[in-house]
């Protein structure tokens, strides 16, 4: 019995051959889009889930008060908090912390060779158990409990040695008051893609004290990742009314001060944390979600296809069904049969998805931004996904037709009396409305994305980056004697234009600069404690960067001195420093002083506001200092030459000053360009995904007006006879699907209003919502849809009268 339906359901397949391709096509598409970004979104979520005690895990970080309001969020935490919280909270069990060794960049020597190393951090012994690394050599035994140790990742240690039998080996990490000389002890895996903490070279914690002048009882400087592990039986809920308990502790035995200890899940920090001092550039939940939803409604677009098509041909079928249940055919059996047909399609749906998966999979990832070597066919989830889809594709695309078809009344058939019903015609016109009001908020939700991404390239950013290469200064010189030689030696080239020291760069992020609360100008009435960012600068910095003084004066070289001078000491703040401060303009500000940390300071000039951090983001307080050492980096704005010429220039000058140390570098304006990289990938991903979910549509409503007008032939062959017009035929045959459609857009564009709406509030800097943003898209699905139904009756509306009599 299965072989017959079987064998029946694979003849009326292949006898309305359109109908086939428009039905597979369309469901392969939306399964291979939901597969894809089901990965996607799987690995988004699946942050530190390989870590066994993820959900007992949290980390530890501080907020910053201004008057008891929230000012600012920082990741790191006092070193002390830690050892304290293990020690007064009975829900800890274990604490551990990570101290980021970043700016500037490790360098390791081995013999002759220099290496540039990121993500180094000096962790506790209790890192390795609380975040599950095992270790492919050493022991756990006494690890981590002295100074000066270090442990590989298996791609280091191999990169170095070329094995991974590296104990006892030593490696030099030249600092600029010595080369410190650490034993290797262990060698780890390499870390997941999908964890916020990323290690490259891990060294002891004790190190810390012993060579960077850190100390247990620091309550002075947050510079460390704190995490705590939690006893088995505590909630996190309960833990966070423990935690404020203990961070009202704090501020009563004056440890910290307009502050607040807070956790956060680690689970939580790669989708939802946005604050300063993260690791790294983490994700974003509203996006992850939002394409999540996205490609359920294609797949549902997907489904509805299927189920309009099928039931518009019922009328086709109608005749066959009649007949199969006057020789004896029950209802239950011709469900199964039509049951049958579903099963095929959607089989051949989900193998032309996997082909679909394989052809665009390297193009999702590179898309996407998921880590080199992702792999989709291998993960046993994707296989499940597959089976999963097709079932419900099955389920919801299969029963309804089988149960509308199977109802037929075999008498009325048969007298041809048989009509389709007022309420599947509702049916299927009220799914080509939810098909294209899906289109038309998606189509618009694209618009806006694609204006929004352009509106911030095309943002003043107060900055000049153009022909800017900045070079990383080297560990191991010493920049008071070096860096002189090597300013003139570069403004000795003939292209070259001017070249500044300085703490970071535009770009770079609130990582490289140092922050600080608390400042007021001296005699404020009222004290404040927001959260301002410190960075040092020549006197070239602003020149450099294309930065405009608004008022006072530039750095003076001859009368400033260093950081550490114990002078008054001068500042140059931009326009958000002032405005915090009070002052309602810059030139108000000249000259007043500053109390900065128990010492005098002296406005000295204020610049405009430029945007440290991509447009997206409110501008921030920065407090520029005085410095003309090579700390941390040197901008060199070119003049003249091609980037190969520029580069070129750059490193030989770098080489001949510092020939012992690795020459790292990077391009402004290409380093700025990173911060768009997240922006840029869900204006591609949600392209595509409206692409498909219009694809999809046109193509259903191709099927639903081939259908149409096959039924209407020798009514239009009458109507021609007797003087119709081809353009009279035209809006005719269009009419109802124009009037569907324009009734899809009258319900999208209230609801997609609200989303942009609400997707441009994240933004600091936002377009405005005008019509044609709303119009535009609305007219393209228009024009979409007279193209999709438009050769058909074009072609119908054209056909010889005696054709189209002859047709019926």
């Amino acid at each position: 019995m299965l072989t017959n339906y079987l064998k029946i359901a694979l003849r009326i397949i292949r006898k309305d051959n359109t109908f086939t391709v428009i039905n597979v096509v369309g469901l392969a598409t939306g399964l291979a889009v939901a597969l894809l970004i089901i990965q996607y979104v799987r690995f988004e979520m699946s942050y530190e889930k390989s870590y066994p005690l993820s959900e007992q895990v949290v980390r530890i970080s501080m907020d910053y008060l201004n008057n008891g309001a929230l000012d600012a969020q920082d990741a790191e935490m006092y070193p002390p908090v830690g050892p304290t919280a293990m020690r007064e909270m009975s829900e800890v069990v274990n604490f551990t912390r990570a101290y980021p060794l970043r700016k500037p960049n490790v360098t390791v020597q081995l013999d002759d060779k220099y290496y540039l190393v990121n993500n180094v951090y000096a962790v506790d012994s209790a890192f390795f158990s609380m975040f599950h690394y095992p270790l492919l050599r050493g022991s756990r035994k006494n690890l981590f409990t002295k100074p000066r140790q270090v442990i590989l990742t298996e791609s280091l240690a191999l990169t170095y040695f070329n094995t991974l039998d590296v104990l006892g080996k030593t490696l030099k990490m030249p600092r600029r008051n010595g080369t410190i000389l650490l034993e290797v002890v262990g060698v780890v895996p390499d870390s997941p893609a999908n964890t916020h903490l990323k290690l490259d070279m891990i060294v002891s914690y004790p190190t810390m004290m012993s060579d960077f002048g850190e100390s247990d009882d620091n309550w002075n400087n947050n510079n460390t990742y704190t995490y705590l592990q939690l006893d088995a039986n505590t909630t996190y809920e309960a833990f966070t009314k423990s935690l404020a308990a203990f961070s009202d502790r704090l501020v009563s035995e004056k440890k910290i001060v307009n502050e607040r200890v807070v956790a956060q899940k680690i689970s939580d920090i790669h989708l939802h944390s946005n604050k300063t001092y993260e690791t790294e550039p983490g994700g974003d939940a509203q996006s992850v979600y939002f394409l999540l939803g996205v490609a359920f409604l294609v797949l549902l677009t997907a489904f509805v296809n299927y189920v309009n098509l099928t039931t518009s041909k019922a009328l086709d079928r109608a005749r066959e069904i009649g007949m199969r249940k006057v020789v004896g055919s029950t209802s239950g059996q011709i469900r199964t049969q039509i049951f049958m047909e579903a099963v095929l399609i959607n089989v051949l749906a989900g193998i032309v998805a996997v082909v679909l998966v394989a052809a665009f999979a390297s193009v999702f990832i590179e898309m996407a931004g998921l880590p080199e070597g992702f792999v989709v066919f291998e993960d046993a989830f994707f296989w499940e996904s597959l089976g999963t889809f097709l079932l419900l594709s099955i389920s919801l695309s299969g029963f309804y037709p089988a149960f509308v078809l199977s109802s037929f009344d075999p008498a009325a058939v048969l007298k041809g009396q048989f009509s389709r019903s007022a309420k599947g015609v509702f049916l299927r016109k009220a799914l080509v409305v939810f098909q294209f009001t899906v289109t038309i908020i998606l189509l618009v939700q694209t618009f806006a994305v694609y204006r929004q991404v352009k509106f911030l390239r095309q943002q003043n950013l107060g900055l000049n980056m153009d022909h800017t290469l900045v070079v990383e200064a080297p560990v191991a010189s010493d920049a008071h004697k070096d860096n002189v030689a090597f300013r003139q030696m570069l403004l000795a080239q003939s292209n070259v234009e001017s070249v500044s020291f300085s703490g970071t760069v535009p770009g770079l992020g609130s990582t490289q600069m140092g922050t600080t609360t608390g400042l007021n100008p001296s005699g404020a009435a009222k004290k404040t404690y927001y959260n301002y960012y410190i960075t040092e600068a020549d006197t070239s910095f602003f020149s450099v960067m294309g930065v405009k003084l608004l008022a006072g004066k530039n750095f003076d070289a001859l009368t400033i001195h260093g950081f550490s001078d114990t002078t008054n000491r001068q500042l140059i703040v931009n326009e958000e420093t002032i405005r915090l401060w009070g002052f309602a303009t810059p030139e108000a500000a000249i000259g007043k002083g500053v109390d900065m940390w128990g010492r005098k300071a002296t406005i000295r000039g204020v610049v405009k506001n430029y945007h440290y951090e991509s447009p997206k983001a409110a501008h921030i307080p920065i407090i520029h200092l005085y410095s003309p050492y090579f700390r941390s980096f040197a901008s060199v704005k070119f003049t003249t030459g091609n980037a190969d010429e520029q580069l070129a220039s750059l490193k030989k000058v770098y080489e001949a000053n510092f020939p012992y140390a690795p020459f790292s570098y990077f391009f402004l304006d290409s380093e700025y360009d990173k911060q768009y990289k997240s922006d840029d990938r869900f204006q591609q991903v949600f392209g595509a995904l409206t692409g498909f979910a219009i694809l999809i549509s046109c193509f259903g409503l191709f099927g639903l007006a081939t259908f149409t007008v096959s039924k209407r032939t020798k009514e239009i062959g009458i109507r021609k006879v007797i003087g119709a017009s081809t353009t009279s035929l035209m809006l005719l045959l269009s009419k109802d699907f124009i009037r569907t459609v324009s009734i899809a857009i009258l319900i999208g564009l209230p609801i997609t209003f609200l989303l942009v709406k609400n997707w441009l509030a994240h933004y600091a800097v936002r377009i405005e919502l005008s019509w044609w943003l709303f119009s535009a898209p609305a007219l393209l699905v228009m024009v979409l849809v007279l193209i999709s139904i438009g050769g058909k009756t074009v072609a119908t509306a054209l056909m010889n009268p005696v054709k189209s009599l002859r047709s019926e």
